[in-house]
């Protein structure tokens, strides 16, 4: 791991149980690397072994983390929905358009039709995140899982916590 020199904003003190320090040792011998939404805490000398141990730990809750992105989501049920919901994420509209509507070039985009007229009306969705904002393998490996991508991108449109509640 990379040691970074950085002003500390605070101290985190965590309390370490017999059962917890007999599964990782010295705990004064811990790093902390930080990934987003979260800290992960491991031992800064490992061997093999350990290495492996800790790796399978990790799968655990990853495992735990897809389930509930799953369970939120819903389970594919087979249908074609999935292009469909792709495509309607990926509204996009050249950038001269949009600084002559206001619209921010990062800004999300939503349309809808007029039945009568057939005009088709695009604007600045009133969403912060879509599966336009999960990498494409991220995408593919959740597909691969049978994650409903409509009830996923619903609950990414949503912004509720899905984890923890």
């Amino acid at each position: 791991m990379k040691k970074l020199n950085q002003n500390v904003k605070g101290v985190l003190c965590l309390p370490i149980t017999e059962s917890a320090e007999k599964k990782i040792g010295d705990v004064g011998k811990l790093e902390a690397t930080t990934i987003k939404n979260g800290l992960v805490f491991m031992k800064s000398e490992m061997t093999a072994i350990e290495v492996v141990e800790t790796l399978e730990g990790l799968k655990d809750i990853v495992e735990e983390l897809y389930g509930t992105l799953a369970n939120a989501s819903g389970i594919c049920k087979g249908c074609d929905c999935t292009a469909e919901t792709e495509d309607a994420v990926n509204i996009k509209l050249p950038n001269f358009i949009l600084k002559e509507a206001g619209i921010s070039k990062d800004a999300k985009l939503c349309a809808y039709t007029n039945d009568e007229s057939g005009e088709v009306t695009v604007m600045e969705a009133e969403y912060k995140h879509d599966l336009s904002d999960i990498s494409k393998g991220t995408l593919k490996m959740l597909k691969e899982m049978g994650v409903c991508m409509p009830g996923l991108n619903e609950c990414l449109m949503s912004d509720k916590a899905i984890y923890g509640k």
